[in-house]
């Protein structure tokens, strides 16, 4: 794409510094459909071979690669890594300084053939320190840090904080709206909790749909004891989706929970709940699926599944709309659902704790 570089040279000072951007080869399930319309996403490894020794011929005297690519290490960020930029370290084979990576929100601070990878995990709560040596220096091994930031020991700009005051002031009256009380924070942790089983309750109830659909990735933060406010919900569900209908037989809907459990578990589901066996072979994992009123899932009925317009349009992989007999756009955005349907509770908030998919004992 024209407005998007294959790369840049950043000088500062005597230093040119070559900078390739890289994305995960995931993004076409990791993101809505209409945004990679007509992309390819290729092994990102011969690109940055070619690019970096271009880079080098144009007078670059370092390449970094900035990757929206990422890894997951042991607690200390250093050892036991593997994942997508670990893979891309290994295969390069052209001169590269330093890999700064990103997308899985963890801890990297590793080193790869000698190429030194970073992550400052996610939200501004680290960041990245690299110390690379020029001139004469250039032979000694590259330093680099990941260090934990406490940011109200942080200084703030004036000019910056001007700015920022005036846009919270101007946003204020809706971002302050009182919607419901939580009486205990909901945390986002591990593949199924009560959070989450609350937002696909909320999608089935806007859109009065049989069984509705949410993943994970598009639960972006716990949502916090106290007042909830359309500020710390939007927090929660920041995107913007609009909610699908699909209309799906008993078949269609148990190939779609079939190609949710061919990977580990990242969705929550309303109007059913799940057993499952891992042990089996991928798409004869399902052990039983049983619907709202307690009958199992029945391949000769219709029903009527609700999702997000990212998995409806092939997000996670699933084809959820590729399979359906219809697939149908509502006027519902997913902020909207949450926020409605919290005010149709009693409140204080009491989210579901059950275990709506499970593998069995």
């Amino acid at each position: 794409m024209k407005w998007i570089p294959n790369d840049t040279i950043v000088r500062r000072g005597a230093t040119r510094i070559g900078i390739i951007g890289v994305s995960t080869v995931t993004t076409p399930t990791t993101t809505r459909a209409a945004n990679v319309v007509g992309l390819r996403f290729d092994d990102p490894a011969p690109i940055v071979d070619s690019i970096g020794t271009a880079l080098r011929k144009r007078g670059a005297n370092l390449v970094i690669v900035i990757a929206h690519a990422g890894a997951s290490c042991g607690r200390d960020g250093a050892t036991e890594c593997g994942g997508e930029i670990i893979d891309l370290a290994r295969k390069i084979t052209t001169k590269v300084d330093a890999i700064v990576s990103g997308h899985t929100h963890t801890l990297v601070n590793t080193e790869v053939k000698g190429i030194p990878i970073v992550q400052a995990r996610s939200s501004g709560r680290a960041i990245d320190v690299l110390d690379i040596p020029l001139g004469s220096n250039a032979d000694l091994p590259v330093r680099h840090q990941v260090r934990e930031l406490a940011t109200d020991t942080i200084k703030p700009v004036p000019a910056i904080d001007s700015i920022v005051r005036r846009a919270v002031a101007r946003v204020a009256p809706l971002v302050d709206q009182r919607v419901a009380t939580i009486p205990a924070t909901l945390p986002r942790q591990g593949s199924q909790y009560p959070l989450g089983n609350l937002i696909a309750d909320a999608q089935r109830w806007a859109a009065k749909g049989d069984v509705a659909i949410m993943n994970n990735g598009g639960i972006r933060t716990e949502l916090r004891a106290g007042e909830a406010t359309y500020g710390s919900l939007f927090e929660l569900q920041p995107f913007g989706n609009t909610l699908y209908s699909l209309t799906m037989t008993g078949v269609q809907l148990r190939g779609l929970v079939e190609a949710m459990l061919a990977k580990s578990v990242n969705d929550h589901v309303s109007g059913m709940t799940i057993r499952y066996d891992p042990s089996k072979p991928v798409g004869s994992r399902i052990v039983s699926v049983t619907m709202a009123d307690g009958t199992p899932l029945s391949d000769i009925r219709t029903y009527n599944v609700i999702v997000n317009d990212f998995i409806a349009t092939g997000g996670e992989g699933y084809n959820a709309g590729g399979r359906a007999t219809a697939s149908k756009p509502l006027n519902i955005v997913d902020l909207d659902a949450l926020i409605d349907y919290l005010k149709s509770l009693p409140s204080p908030i009491t989210a579901p704790t059950e275990v709506r998919i499970a593998p069995i004992s």
